[in-house]
């Protein structure tokens, strides 16, 4: 009899579970700042910038020391982001539209000023699973409407259209150049002198995560900031903050404007993450917080990394990378697995227990996330066949392992780096390993090979004395392709 009643009280239980509703599929805040160094965060090593806001979000997950951007500039990398693949497939390799030296040795490549439509993207995925789709931000991934965030799977679209940087942070966010109108355009109305843009979309963004407050529909925030890219402006109160700080520590090689950018993209990742904690959202939302490059050298260094945005050193492509997900990662999780950002759609898919998308040159990182390293030693690769500055010529890259291969396009010239013991890359090591050299170049070209790569070409205007006169932004179609 007793053996009769545990039988059917076992029953009754795998029952009930067959009957419960299944776990509500996680929500995705993606937070994506643009032009952030990898040495800017206090959580990697930065004693000058506070951003206490993102060392607390490092410490409650994972914390990435080798993640890489596709791209050492915009665009590209945000192209990646939303299918998977490689710019140089995709045929984006230059932030939209790029620049042009009519006189400089090599003809840029030409390229596509679009993401095209024939992509299936992050946000047109998710959509048709069921997701609430919003972007708040910058976008930068086509020049006409057709291509923006609310034609490309977006349920709404606050901030993001065709230019990649704001005319001013400050309200009303605008104003007008000789070349473009640089406009934010999909602003809700409303604002005063002195409202600042990230607070603006912020609160936006945080309007959107409400709507959620008490429903089973899953969401996925991209919240695209314009921070820190220029102009160069901070709130007055946070730059003179960080002046006097700078005057204290007796530091020269800061920018209290910087700084203070950086203290308001810190805060607002606050705002969101309490946002969050108040809604009870914590456990069931996957937190991603990554740059689309490195930091523009020329504003703050990238120190100990070498050089920064447009440069295929380590300070161009290295960014930060922090993922919380508490079902999946564990607390101060410090991880040296390499990751790139052709990465998120595979990875996110998978935490989001959806289809894989089957084309795509990414992999996934949940076991990484998980605590268990890949076994095998995966290769990156990096195509830029355009001049970002006269300084940051058009360039390859392939990285496998520890070690980078640089490639300087049609000058035939290549410096190899080991790039864990000598992150700064001040040790060429091509003339000491010639041998492994001669193994990452023919990886790199048959990558090439194989993606349809585009090159620059030899310029018959070539002017050797004066090769970076008249640059030209290509508004016009220069190098479209």
């Amino acid at each position: 009899m007793k053996k009769l009643f545990f039988v059917s009280i076992s029953l009754s239980l795998l029952a009930l579970c067959a009957f419960q509703a299944p776990r509500k599929a996680p929500n995705i805040v993606f937070m994506l700042a643009d032009d952030l160094g990898w040495a800017d965060l206090g959580c990697y090593g930065n004693t000058f910038h506070e951003t206490p806001n993102l060392n607390q979000l490092a410490a409650e997950g994972a914390q990435f020391q080798r993640a890489y951007a596709a791209c050492a500039v915009c665009s590209p990398t945000r192209a990646s982001i939303m299918t998977g693949k490689y710019p140089a497939r995709l045929k984006i390799t230059d932030w939209i539209p790029g620049v042009v030296y009519p006189y400089a040795k090599f003809q840029t490549a030409k390229m596509r000023y679009e993401l095209p439509k024939e992509e299936e993207i992050l946000p047109e995925i998710l959509h048709k699973n069921g997701y609430a789709t919003y972007h708040v931000g910058k976008w930068h991934l086509g020049e006409t409407e057709e291509f923006w965030p609310h034609n490309r799977g977006f349920d709404v679209n606050i901030g993001g259209h065709s230019k990649g940087q704001p005319g001013s942070y400050f309200y009303p966010y605008k104003n007008v150049t000789p070349t473009a109108d640089y406009s934010v355009k999909f602003l809700p109305e409303g604002g005063k002198e002195g409202d600042y843009l990230t607070d603006f979309l912020t609160d936006h963004a945080l309007k959107l995560i409400e709507k959620h407050a008490n429903s089973t529909q899953p969401f996925f925030l991209n919240m695209s900031y314009y921070q820190v890219h220029t102009p160069l402006q901070g709130k007055p109160d946070y730059v003179k903050k960080y002046e006097e700080k700078k005057k204290t520590l007796g530091v020269s090689k800061t920018n209290p404007i910087y700084a203070a950018m950086i203290q308001s993209l810190d805060e607002s990742v606050g705002r969101i993450l309490k946002k969050l904690d108040e809604l009870g959202m914590r456990e069931n939302t996957i937190v991603v917080f990554t740059s689309d490059n490195g930091g523009l050298v020329e504003v703050d260094g990238n120190a100990p990394l070498r050089e920064g945005k447009g440069f295929y050193y380590e300070g161009g492509i290295r960014v930060p990378l922090l993922v919380r997900y508490p079902a999946v990662t564990a607390p101060r999780s410090t991880l040296q697995d390499v990751v790139a950002s052709i990465d998120y759609v595979p990875t996110l898919l998978e935490l989001a227990q959806l289809t894989k998308k089957k084309d795509v040159d990414g992999r996934s990182f949940v076991s990484t996330l998980k605590g268990k390293s890949p076994k095998e030693t995966r290769t990156l690769y990096w195509h830029y066949p355009h001049y970002h500055t006269p300084q940051r010529p058009p360039t390859g890259a392939a990285m496998e392992g520890d070690y980078k291969l640089i490639e300087f396009l049609g000058e035939n010239r290549w410096e190899l780096y080991n790039v864990r013991e000598d992150v700064s890359e001040q040790h060429n090591l091509v003339n000491e390993k010639p041998q492994l050299v001669q193994q990452l170049r023919q990886k790199l070209q048959r990558w090439q090979a194989a993606i349809g790569a585009m090159f620059p070409s030899p310029n018959p205007n070539y002017d050797a004395e004066k090769p970076f006169r008249n640059s030209i932004t290509a508004w016009k179609g220069e190098n479209r392709l």
